[in-house]
C-alpha cells in the first residue's frame, strides 16, 4: 500500500474518482430545478452539472501536481505520510467550497440552482474521495516502522 500512495497512480485515480463521484451524484440525485423559477438558468446549470465533476477532478489533479513539485524541489519526497496529505490539499479546496455553498442562502434563483446542480454534487464527491484517501492512508500511520 504505501508503494502505491507514493506512485503517481494514487493523486490521479483519486482526481477520477472524485470527478466520477460527482458526476455519479449529479446523475443520482437528479435536480429538476423546479424552485429556480428560470428555466433558461436551469438549462444553462444542468450542462454544468454534468461538466462540474470533470473540471474539478482536472483542477484537483492539476492542483496535486503543483504540490508534488514543490514537495520534490524542497526534498521531502522520502516522507510516506505526505503524500495522502498532498492528496487530501488538492482535494480539499471542493471540500471547502461545496461546503459554504451549501450554506448559503437561497435567496436568487442562481443561488439556487448554483446550490442544487453544482454545490451538493460536488460535496458528495469531494466527501467521499476525502474519506478514501483517509482510509487508504490510515495504514500508513498505524504500521511498524523498519
Amino acid at each position: 500500500m504505501k508503494r502505491f500512495l507514493s506512485s503517481a497512480w494514487f493523486p490521479f485515480l483519486m482526481s477520477l474518482v472524485l470527478a466520477g463521484v460527482t458526476v455519479a451524484a449529479f446523475a443520482v440525485l437528479q435536480p429538476a430545478g423546479d424552485d429556480v423559477g428560470n428555466s433558461q438558468i436551469v438549462a444553462a446549470f444542468k450542462i454544468a452539472g454534468w461538466a462540474a465533476g470533470p473540471v474539478i477532478g482536472l483542477l484537483s489533479f492539476f492542483l496535486i501536481c503543483m504540490l508534488n513539485l514543490l514537495r520534490r524541489m524542497v526534498r521531502l519526497r522520502k516522507i510516506p505520510f505526505l503524500h495522502p496529505v498532498i492528496v487530501l490539499l488538492g482535494i480539499g479546496p471542493w471540500l471547502v467550497f461545496s461546503w459554504i455553498l451549501m450554506d448559503e442562502p437561497r435567496f436568487t434563483p442562481f443561488a439556487r440552482a448554483a446550490i442544487d446542480f453544482v454545490g451538493r454534487p460536488m460535496l458528495w464527491g469531494s466527501l467521499s474521495t476525502a474519506l478514501l484517501t483517509v482510509a487508504l492512508a490510515l495504514p500508513l500511520f498505524f504500521s511498524k516502522k523498519k
